[in-house]
Order: structure tokens, then C-alpha cells, then sequence
């Protein structure tokens, strides 16, 4: 495991600004099913080979500062997930069946609701910002709820939330309402979708941090298709990175990171998220 030497600060943010995502696999699980009703979410971010992963600590002029999960290169550099100060942590997916010339329209809302809400609760009590959001999944987490938000095209949007249970999702909509979103096939996002689902319903509970990375790095469906993509061609989308939160009911929260970046050794880094780090920066290592 390697030390991460430096967190950047940035003090300012453009925040009208939107950032695409690329297919990813995300799941969660929380309350009896977890060791200790731990809160366990992940994101594996899968993209093509042309950008890199680092995590930044944003401090906004305004509102909860968050630690981010950061995509620079590739043409669409921006935050693909993170954590908050309060505990709040955010994933995010692509909703690849829509057409890309469609998913234009629509707001992006990933660095507002970790910069303005501190629980899924929050969220969800303003959940009606959703029907003007860009079609995509957010997968949402904290001490005591995850929920899942499916946001299809003309408002439409559907929620999910649980208090004890396992949810996931992938790259395609799978609420009743929205499944008329589905208009392109995404074989791999079904694939997926179907791997992560067999493996989290067959997994002996309660489930901990480490039955989490191992299925992050599932390989079972091959260099395209499985939760750890590498890629069939130098150029095809590949896991870049494995972002897993776990937040215990009475204790700071817990970050597994794991950085696939091009032309890079793979690093791993594990830390605890407590007070002295949101006050100064610094990590204290797992």
C-alpha cells in the first residue's frame, strides 16, 4: 500500500459546469446485512485509457467541504464522486442506453448535493430537483440509508431507498417506469449488472469492507464485461479506479482507494476520514 503524498485544495469552484461519466458499476449495502451496520458504498470507474484518477479535498466558498474523486485528461476532466465533511457520499453512472446526442439536456447535480446536503434524507426531501437533471444514476449513502436515483428524459425519474438491504446498478434503467429509456443495448452494462447482483445475493452476511474489494476486482466475465474491466484492445474502456466508502454507525468513515491509471503501477491507498482531516487536509492511514 502506498502513501498518497498531497491532497489539493481548491478554494473555488465553476459550478455551472457538468461532467460527463462513463460506464460504471456501483453498489451498496447497509444495515444487518453488514458487519457492525456498516454503510458500504462503491464505484468502479470505467473509462477509456486517456485520463487519470486523483482525489482532491474541494472547499467551496460556500457550504460542505468534500473529498472528490477526480478524472483530469481525457477531454472530460471533473469530479466523478466523493464524500462530504458530513458523511454524505455520492456515485455516479452513465445512463449509456440513451443516445449521447440525447443525454445532452439536463443538469448535472453531483458537486451541488455533496456541497449543500448532509444525509440521503436531505436528498430525498428535495428530491424534485432530480426532474430537471441530465439522464444518468446516483447511487447515494450515509451512516443509516442508501438510495439509488434513476433519471430518464422530460422529468421523469425514479428513487430507491432502503435502510437495510443491498442495492446496485450499472449502466441501464431498470425501474418499470423508465425502462422505456433503454434504447440502445449495453450488453456489458447487463453483464455487469447481473455479476455484481449474483455475487452480493450469494455472499454469506454480513458483509464487510473486504468481500467489497474483492468483488471490485471480479474478473469472471472477461477483459469487457466483468466489474474489473482491463480492456480486449489498448484503446477499449477499462476500470481506471475502485472508490469504496464505508461509514460505521458510531466512528469516522473508512476510504479504500484503488488507482488503475494509464501507464501507471496500480497504487492503493486506505484511510480514515476524521475530524483532524477535514480540518487540515491530512490523512490519518488506515
Amino acid at each position: 500500500m502506498q502513501k498518497l503524498k498531497q491532497v489539493i485544495i481548491i478554494l473555488y469552484l465553476i459550478f455551472s459546469i457538468t461532467f460527463p461519466v462513463k460506464a460504471c458499476t456501483l453498489w451498496a449495502a447497509t444495515g444487518k446485512c453488514t458487519e457492525n451496520n456498516t454503510t458500504l458504498i462503491v464505484k468502479n470507474r470505467d473509462w477509456k485509457p486517456d485520463n487519470h484518477n486523483e482525489l482532491m479535498l474541494i472547499i467551496p466558498e460556500k457550504g460542505y467541504s468534500f473529498l472528490a474523486l477526480y478524472s483530469a485528461g481525457g477531454g472530460y476532466e471533473g469530479v466523478k464522486g466523493g464524500i462530504n465533511e458530513k458523511g454524505l457520499v455520492i456515485v455516479t453512472a452513465t445512463a449509456s442506453t440513451i443516445p449521447s446526442e440525447e443525454r445532452v439536456e439536463g443538469k448535472g447535480f453531483l458537486i451541488e448535493l455533496l456541497r449543500n446536503y448532509e444525509s440521503v434524507k436531505a436528498v430525498l426531501e428535495n428530491r424534485e430537483i432530480f426532474s430537471s437533471g441530465k439522464p444518468g444514476f446516483y447511487m447515494i449513502g450515509d451512516r443509516e440509508h442508501i438510495a439509488v436515483i434513476e433519471i430518464g428524459m422530460n422529468g421523469e425519474f425514479a428513487v430507491k431507498e432502503i435502510e437495510d438491504g443491498i442495492l446496485y446498478h450499472t449502466n441501464h434503467y431498470t425501474d418499470e417506469k423508465l425502462l422505456k429509456f433503454n434504447k440502445k443495448e449495453n450488453e456489458s452494462s447487463k453483464i455487469r449488472y447481473n455479476r455484481i447482483k449474483y455475487l452480493l445475493e450469494n455472499h454469506a452476511n454480513p458483509l464487510k469492507i473486504e468481500d467489497f474489494i474483492d468483488m471490485s476486482q471480479d474478473t469472471h466475465d472477461g477483459p469487457d464485461n466483468s466489474i474489473w474491466r482491463t480492456g480486449s484492445t489498448p484503446k477499449k474502456t477499462r476500470t481506471l479506479g475502485t472508490w469504496i466508502v464505508a461509514i460505521p454507525k458510531n466512528d469516522f468513515p473508512e476510504l479504500y482507494i484503488k488507482f488503475a491509471n494509464p501507464e501507471e503501477d496500480e497504487r492503493i491507498y486506505r484511510f480514515t476520514l476524521d475530524e483532524a482531516f477535514w480540518e487540515s487536509g491530512k490523512f490519518k492511514e488506515k
